[in-house]
């Protein structure tokens, strides 16, 4: 039986989770389209200065000397949160009692570029409505 404590922390946790990575995953589809149409990779401190645009050498041996790469750390960062989004996604698919296939298209949101957006409004709205007949039936 989930609680209503349970059930708002779930949402809650599933919606931070969904908007945090969406965002993260369209900062690494702008890091792509730099590194790939452009041949630019982004880079923090040395001589690209507090924040730049730095040509993809052919080696390893053309990068900056000094600073962070940028574009290495966003798709770092977005795995990491990838990992967080998928906790949260299982845990609101155990706790609504939904079938596989929504746990499969919740967790697509996290790698298909501006679909945790919308996937994120869907299943709120449908995990409300099926909580919402749970504290109802309970009652």
């Amino acid at each position: 039986m989930t609680s209503p404590a349970q059930a708002k922390s779930a949402i809650s946790f599933y919606r931070a989770s969904s908007l945090i990575t969406g965002i993260f995953l369209l900062l690494v589809v702008v890091e792509m389209v730099l590194k790939y149409a452009f041949g630019l990779t982004i880079w923090s401190g040395g001589n690209a200065g507090f924040l730049g645009l730095v040509p993809n050498p052919v080696d390893d041996t053309g990068f900056p000397e000094e600073g962070i790469d940028i574009s290495k750390t966003l798709l770092q960062i977005h795995g990491f949160l990838y990992v967080v989004y998928l906790f949260a996604d299982f845990r609101l698919w155990r706790l609504a009692e939904l079938k596989f296939m929504d746990f499969i298209l919740i967790a697509l949101g996290g790698i298909i570029p501006l679909s945790s957006f919308f996937i994120e409004r869907q299943y709120t709205v449908k995990v409300n409505e099926i909580f919402a007949a749970k504290a109802g039936k309970e009652n």
